[in-house]
């Protein structure tokens, strides 16, 4: 799949509990790219897949920052109250400065949601305490694999979990194209008996407390 855009980085930074930082090297340059399906990747080398994001219709749950050289993205679960972050610093190209990469970057992300001038904590209190659009229900990894299972998406978490933001004709070539792999019947019945392992763990779980 080609890239729309593809910025190379100086390093890339994320928060769980403490800051922990990816440098780039020669031998393995981190890249950040914007695909023209609208998915957010940052790479390093040609193995390693540090973040996948799906850009459509993040306005609820992805704000930017940026200040000099750097931008800060910090990104709502939907499954908790938990905002992480994650932030990149750029580097220069042959015809612009290393800060013109990183506007040139923000402006594209700034169509897919909002960039503030600056980050308080203000700001980001609040940010985390809106809510996401759809339903207040605060779930587990294995609450949701049970009600995929059990087909009760629509009836239990409401709109944002029972609507997919992928266009119908992505959706369409995506499955096309996973059909027409012979591995692919292998890969459902692996995730499916993913999904009942889990489901029988979290049962065990519950019913040992």
């Amino acid at each position: 799949m080609l890239s729309a855009r593809t910025w190379k980085l100086e390093r890339y930074a994320k928060q769980v509990k403490e800051w922990s930082h990816t440098v780039a090297t020669p031998q393995e340059p981190v890249t950040l790219s914007i695909l023209n399906d609208h998915k957010l990747i940052v790479a390093q080398g040609t193995s390693k897949i540090h973040e996948s994001l799906m850009l459509w219709e993040s306005t609820t749950w992805i704000k930017g920052v940026r200040k000099g050289a750097a931008i800060l993205l910090m990104i709502k679960s939907p499954l908790s109250d938990s905002v992480r972050k994650i932030r990149f610093k750029f580097l220069p190209d042959n015809e612009s400065s290393a800060e013109a990469q990183a506007v040139e970057c923000a402006t594209c992300l700034n169509a897919y949601f909002k960039f503030e001038k600056e980050y308080t904590k203000e700001a980001f209190s609040q940010f985390q305490q809106e809510p996401l659009q759809g339903t207040g229900k605060k779930l587990l990894i294995s609450d949701m694999s049970k009600m995929m299972m059990n087909g009760d998406v629509t009836e239990l978490l409401g709109e944002l979990y029972s609507k997919t933001v992928f266009p119908k004709e992505q959706i369409r070539h995506m499955l096309t194209l996973c059909l027409s792999d012979p591995h692919f019947p292998g890969f459902v019945v692996e995730v499916e008996k993913l999904l009942k392992q889990m489901n029988s763990q979290s049962s065990t779980q519950r019913g040992s407390q």
